[in-house]
């Protein structure tokens, strides 16, 4: 028993040891490989010495690294390019869509009246002079109408007025030819007579 309890503390600490020496992959950067293989590293006069198989394993992980890199590159960079053309597609939506509303504006705040576009208050002040104007003239004309009936009514009562002293003028004119006549008839009649 007293020979398995160091022997469980040796083994305990290993497993710490070898816990604590694994790596996440925050710690795995190639500036930390650098620093681990810089470190592990023996010295001879002023230089470095590593290990061919440490360096080699560095450089496998940094040409690894430098590939995805360059894939992520490559796809930001068609991620980019793509989202440029959206971009540039819903900017050109956004000016055709700002045109049409431009256009529906101006449309919706004017009118067209005989082919010339014109703003609602213009057309409204168009409008009501047109239609004084109409009630100006059509007043004119009712007036004169009222003026030129009058007229003629005076016109038909002075004809008929005319018509009946005629026609009284014209009866007592056929009497006093009948009477003229009768008594030249009878002036006649004596002078045959006598």
């Amino acid at each position: 028993m007293k020979s398995t309890i160091p022997f469980l503390i040796v083994v305990l600490l290993l497993t710490a040891t070898s816990f604590s020496q694994e790596t996440t992959p925050e710690k795995n950067t190639v500036d930390n490989q650098f620093k681990a293989l810089y470190k592990n590293s023996n010295n001879y006069q002023e230089y470095k010495v590593v290990k061919k198989k440490e360096y080699g394993l560095l450089h496998t992980n940094v040409l690894d690294s430098l590939k995805q890199f360059n894939v992520q590159l490559k796809s930001k960079a068609t991620l980019i390019h793509s989202q440029k053309a959206i971009i540039e597609a819903l900017e050109k939506d956004n000016k055709e869509t700002q045109t049409k509303l431009t256009t529906a504006i101006n449309k919706e705040n004017s009118i067209a009246l005989l082919g010339i576009q014109l703003s609602k208050d213009a057309y409204s002040l168009i409008l009501f002079i047109t239609i004084w104007f109409l009630i100006v003239i059509l007043a004119i004309f009712i007036y004169k109408f009222k003026n030129n009936n009058v007229i003629t009514n005076k016109a038909k009562i002075s004809l008929d007025n005319l018509e009946n002293e005629f026609n009284f003028f014209r009866k007592k004119s056929l009497e006093r030819q009948q009477k003229l006549r009768r008594e030249l008839q009878d002036e006649i009649l004596k002078n045959r007579n006598n």
